[in-house]
């Protein structure tokens, strides 16, 4: 709905939509937009039977099927037979709003009959979803009534746009859309941008010329309009624009470039620019992006496949250009990077007219025709007539000239010409080559010949190319070659079979037959490890070719595998009964030998749906069995099960069953109550899942089964079938309060640890503390279950790092992992984690399987983070986290394959282990150790270390977070997005190199609303040099931070003591430049606050930034007091900050020590003692989370037994009490 919503507005914004209004007369130039979701035109009620007429806009039922109404984000419902029909009064585009659960096609006439063309209604998502996922058609002549057939199965229309397509006369100059409001020499451009126009573009409401303004997500301009997003942002050193920031100007290819409309996001092709051009009009585009690996894509919007052109984008500036090959609209947007769009042009075409005599000393072949191609491959058939030709051609480019139904002729002059000139005369002259044919038979094809293409190469270069001819009934072929030249015959087609003479040399007319011969094969022998007699007498196996698209080979026994020379993918098929499936599996190499080779396989119990297809009727999946029509939809990765089917799940003793769904789901488990969706009914966002306890005392099955289509409480139609988005069986284990991980406990590796808490039975989801031995853990993790804690075991718990960042102290528990932004890595699979068999395959393959995404939360990347945390409740005490990415070369790393981008790349990484070269400046890059996702709530990090150099500690929307006297290390924007967080007493340690440039911003916060940091009582300093860093040195100078949202980014910094430098260039100097914070990357925000900074050099609060907030009293601008809990409560007072002061031993454990000192608290790592009681105490004993656990009253001396892990004790008499923390192991 959001989505629709900014559209809709963009629309608005554009200048003439009629929206919503009953029109009965379309007029030219106009826009309509046609809401099917909210009822205006298709009742919500309506039973689809009748027609509708509103206005311009018709619906007729048809013979066959009833239209309906679905609801608010799949809009209206049609079928078979239901026509749409649209009067439009000119030139338009047609944009249909798509559906990921559409399943028919959508046909598109106009009054004559004559075709717009035909689409599959199924869109690759939902258009409230993404709203660039819309059909489009084009049309282009006088008035008419266009109409939608909708044919085959249901399709789903939200809206129904009409675009009028603004084409205007040329008047000779080269139209200019200049993104600063530069205006170019009028004698040669005409100027569509002004400082006036493009001002008003913006809400009325905006002051004009102001910065920290989101770009309007649309706007029209001439023939170029703009569809965008909410968080696009015009840069410009023109300060007389709205704008979102000041931006220098820059030069492209010698112009210097005033501003442009930055795309702020990757990949968005939702996102673009839209260009009414005629055919043949050259754009040219200056144009950057980020990360310089920008592909700049140039689609005709009518058929993609007629022209879709790609252009690169580097990060320093190009100057890209396009030239339309048809008449229409084309848009231009960036499929891989952020693109910056400074300058678009369109040079009208201008034609010239090129003529001449067609020179021969022979006859020509009757119809003969003179073709001109450009560099782009267009064709000009020029016309011939009495020996002349003539052709009209587009001027300023240059064209090979040749000859067509002429073979065997050529032109033996000049064969390009360069066209600038408005009438140019070019003399063709023709000869005849001396050629001479050749016959024979074709033997040893047999039933293959009818795919056979031969090749002619000539050993030198010639004009002429030799066309074969192939009578495929009688085996017989027919060719035309120049004498006293060897020609190469090569086959196409028959991949499997080789010639036995492939050279051929001519003097005359002759007979030479072709003759094939299979080529040699080799056995493969395949060893299917693991599986029974019974499960490898059923498995197929098929090889497909790498090298040659279309030769694959199946072989449906393992006893007589030959296979020719190649490289071949490895696939296994018939085992779909069983619980199990193919590992990973490397290619398989013949090379003129025999080969064997290994395939393993592992147990499944987890079904997601998006691996495979599973073709409605399918009797089996991976281990499911079914019965009844279901099927699946990769692309969404859901299964559909209609009413009446079933599915069982294979089970064991001691296992349960969790089924997740959204959308729609109605189905029973083993015969039990029915389960229908509720909180995710009519959404694909939000999920739901029941569980379902095993309880037989062998294996068996659980058997789901989909019950009848039922109403929906909203009563606007029926559910069906059921969605169903993972299947998951899992060991039952009991709920256990403490884990251990390490070398010889339960647990080796953390992950282990966090799968054991997944499988428990939590039905209040109880906290489960995973207590780790002291070591490096270089292992990413995923914390997607709520309630779990990390603890270092160590008795005296440490932070520290040693030996320049590379080694950490005895007592330290290290998690890191290396992925970085700029390369992609051998190790990484679909998910963006390092993955063993990824890493054993792709090192055996010799390439990527997979392109790491880098920098954002594309695929759950999260900046590389070593640990994405997207679970409630975590919380890690005495934990570092790092991203050794910027540290230094960890083994794993060393024993990876990292293979640089080529264009956002940082250099050949070093591979020596421990190396920690890459602290260099020249390196640093994008790569967090910790991510919290958005709506992640209430984590704690406690005493923690979080390491990294840039976008080290990265917390999205809707976070609360406490850090609680940790070290926060970092470089450039190291502590970023849009969280609610609060740093407590914590070190604010700046990781730069000795590099002049590499300084440092601590924050770069992104909130839009509410709360943002607040740094309470902390400490600016600098990693230590030669301990935590290499360099000899204390960090330079650097900043509180860089606003990453402009205007509404908050961060406070409260009662900092700010540390100072000893590097020689700054010795002495504060480690916060006068002006304390810089606005260069979102611009400048009045909630950057400041309060009560103690420097440990001068006072240098004076000469700040003017547009951050120096306070004087501890109140922030709207009236808020500085408090830890004003920032975290939320809504229901949430501040964890004076349970952790009360837990830790540093503050002073004694709440109230009386002098005589009665009441003695020990433990011995087993029991906890209260002695020297004298009358009667209270004892009270308190988990880590500040949670109550007991409350005893004695009267004499007592022992307590509590479970393993970290206790808070009070024990209280009438001379006061006191408390202790303590360590049960």
């Amino acid at each position: 709905m959001k989505n629709k919503i900014l559209l809709a507005f963009a629309w608005l914004l554009i200048a003439s939509w009629a929206y919503a209004d009953k029109v009965t007369t379309p007029e030219k130039g106009q826009d309509y937009f046609f809401d099917l979701t909210d009822g205006s035109i298709v009742p919500t009620d309506t039973d689809g039977k009748s027609n509708i007429d509103y206005g311009i806009f018709r619906i007729l039922v048809g013979t066959q099927n009833a239209y309906g109404y679905n609801g608010a984000q799949h809009g209206s419902i049609f079928k078979q037979g239901n026509i749409i029909e649209i009067d439009v009064a000119g030139d338009v585009n047609l944009q249909i709003a798509g559906c990921g659960y559409s399943k028919g096609q959508v046909s598109v006439s106009d009054a004559s009959g004559a075709s717009l063309g035909t689409k599959e209604s199924k869109t690759e998502k939902c258009y409230h979803e993404d709203n660039s996922n819309i059909l489009e058609f084009s049309y282009s002549g006088a008035a008419t009534t266009l109409k939608i057939a909708f044919e085959k199965a249901e399709t789903y229309v939200p809206n129904i746009a009409v675009k009028a397509v603004i084409t205007e006369e040329s008047n000779g100059l080269t139209d200019v859309w200049d993104f600063g409001a530069d205006q170019l020499d009028d004698t040669k451009y005409n100027n569509q941008l002004t400082v006036e126009l493009i001002n008003g573009w913006y809400d009325p409401a905006i002051e004009v010329g102001s910065s920290g303004n989101n770009f309007p997500s649309g706007f029209t301009a001439g023939i170029l309009s703009w569809t965008g997003g909410s968080n696009d942002r015009l840069r410009t050193a023109n300060t007389n624009l709205t704008r979102y920031d000041d931006k220098q100007a820059v030069t492209i290819e010698g112009e210097t470039l005033n501003g442009y409309l930055y795309v702020n996001g990757a990949a968005q092709v939702g996102r673009f620019l839209s260009l009414n051009l005629n055919e043949d009009d050259e754009v040219l585009l200056y144009c950057n992006s980020q990360n310089g690996n920008g592909k700049l894509n140039f689609v005709y919007t009518n058929d993609p496949d007629k022209q879709t052109d790609f252009a690169s984008a580097s990060s320093n500036g190009s100057l890209v250009k396009f030239v339309a090959k048809f008449k229409g609209t084309y848009k231009i947007f960036d499929s891989e990077d952020k693109p910056s769009y400074f300058r678009v042009l369109r040079k009208p075409v201008v034609y010239a007219k090129v003529h001449g005599p067609v020179q021969s000393d022979i006859a020509l072949p009757e119809g003969y025709g003179v073709q001109f191609t450009n560099e782009a491959g267009k064709t000009w058939d020029a016309t011939v007539n009495n020996g002349n030709y003539e052709v009209k051609l587009p001027m300023g480019y240059t064209y090979k000239i040749s000859l067509s139904n002429a073979n065997g002729y050529i032109i033996d002059n000049v064969t390009t010409v360069e066209v600038n000139a408005e009438d140019l005369s070019h003399d063709v002259h023709v000869t005849k080559l001396e050629l001479y044919t050749v016959t024979g038979n074709i033997t040893g094809l047999d039933a293959v010949i009818g795919k056979l293409a031969l090749v002619y190469t000539p050993a030198t270069t010639k004009i002429y190319v030799p066309e074969p001819s192939v009578d495929f009934t009688n085996k017989t072929y027919t060719v035309q070659l120049e004498p006293n030249c060897e020609y190469t015959i090569s086959a196409e087609g028959v991949n499997d079979y080789q010639l036995t003479d492939d050279k051929i040399t001519i003097t005359g007319d002759m007979s030479k037959d072709i003759l094939f011969q299979a080529k040699p094969t080799y056995t493969v022998t395949l060893n299917a490890e693991g599986l029974a007699s019974e499960q490898t007498a059923k498995m197929s196996v098929t090889f497909t070719n790498l090298n040659e698209e279309g030769y694959s080979y199946s072989f449906a026994s393992l006893s007589d595998i030959k296979l020719r020379d190649g490289v071949y993918s490895v696939a296994v098929s018939g085992l779909d009964e069983y619980p199990l499936q193919q590992a990973l599996t490397s290619n398989l190499k013949v090379e003129g030998r025999a080969v064997e080779k290994s395939i393993a396989f592992k147990p499944v119990s987890v079904w997601s749906f998006d691996d495979q297809v599973i073709a409605n009727g399918a009797t089996a999946y991976k281990g499911l069995a079914f019965t009844g029509s279901i099927k699946n939809e990769i692309a969404k990765g859901h299964l559909l099960a209609p009413s009446g089917a079933t599915i069982a799940v294979p089970v064991e003793k001691g296992s349960k069953v969790t089924i997740t769904y959204y959308y729609a789901a109605n189905f029973t488990i083993n015969g039990g109550e029915e389960i229908k969706t509720t909180t995710s009914a009519g959404s694909t966002s939000k999920f739901e899942s029941v569980e379902y306890t095993y309880t037989g005392e062998g294996s068996g099955v659980v058997t789901l089964a989909f019950g009848d289509a039922y109403s929906k409480a909203d009563g606007s139609g029926s559910v069906q079938p059921t969605y169903l988005t993972e299947i998951r069986v899992s060991k039952v284990i009991p709920y256990t309060e403490t884990i251990y991980v390490g070398t010889d406990k339960e647990c080796t590796t953390i992950n282990a640890a966090l799968e054991t808490v997944r499988c428990m039975t939590r039905p209040n989801n109880e906290r489960v503390k995973i207590m780790i031995e002291p070591r490096n853990y270089e292992e990413m993790l995923v914390v997607d279950i709520p309630n779990v804690s990390l603890i270092n075991a160590a008795v005296k718990p440490s932070i520290a790092l040693k030996n320049k960042g590379v080694d950490i102290d005895e007592s330290a528990v290290r998690i890191t992992s290396y992925y970085g932004h700029g390369y992609s890595y051998y190790s990484m699979a679909g998910n963006q984690q390092w993955n063993e068999e990824t890493l054993k395959v792709n090192k055996e393959n010799g390439y990527l399987s997979y392109v790491n995404t880098g920098s954002g939360t594309t695929n759950n990347s999260y900046w590389n983070a070593t640990v994405v945390v997207s679970a409630d409740g975590f919380e890690a005490e005495n934990i570092i986290f790092e991203n050794s990415y910027n540290q230094y070369i960890s083994k794993k790393e060393s024993e990876d394959v990292v293979v640089e981008w080529v264009t956002g790349g940082k250099g050949t990484r070093p591979t020596q282990v421990g190396s920690t070269a890459v602290q260099d400046k020249s390196f640093v890059e994008r790569a967090a150790a910790i991510a919290i996702a958005n709506n992640t709530d209430k984590v704690i990090l406690n005493k923690c270390r979080v390491v990294g150099r840039q976008d080290s500690f990265y917390g999205g929307t809707n976070v609360r977070a406490a850090i609680y006297k940790g070290v926060m290390m970092g470089g450039t924007d190291y502590i970023f997005g849009g969280m609610t967080a609060v740093f407590y007493k914590s070190e604010l340690a700046m990781n730069t190199s000795e590099n002049n440039n590499d300084v440092s911003y601590i924050t770069a916060a992104q909130q839009s609303s509410g709360r943002g940091y607040l740094m309470y009582e902390c400490k600016v300093t600098s990693a230590e040099p030669e301990i935590e860093t290499a360099s000899a040195y204390r960090s330079k100078p650097g900043y509180f931070g860089r606003p990453w949202q402009a205007n509404t980014a908050e961060v406070v910094f409260y009662n900092t003591t700010i540390g100072t430098s000893n590097h020689p260039d700054y010795n002495g100097q504060s480690l916060i430049k006068p002006e304390g914070w810089n606005n260069s990357l979102g611009g400048t925000s009045p909630l950057c606050y400041e309060y009560g900074t103690i420097e440990e050099t001068e006072d240098a609060a004076s000469a700040r930034a003017d547009w951050s907030t120096v306070l004087t009293e501890p109140v922030l601008s709207d009236g808020t007091a500085i408090t830890t809990l004003n920032f975290t409560k939320g809504n229901d007072s949430w501040d964890p900050i004076p349970a952790l002061i009360e837990q830790d031993d540093a503050t002073g454990i004694c709440k109230q020590v009386l002098s005589d000192n009665s009441l003695i608290i020990s433990t011995d790592g087993v029991n906890v003692y209260v002695n020297g009681v004298r009358g009667q105490a209270i004892i009270s004993v308190y988990g880590m989370d500040g949670a109550l656990v007991k409350t005893l009253r004695v009267d004499e001396d007592a022992r307590l037994q509590l479970g393993a892990g970290f206790w808070i004790v009070k024990a209280g008499n009438e001379e006061g009490i006191k408390s202790a923390k303590v360590v049960i192991r």
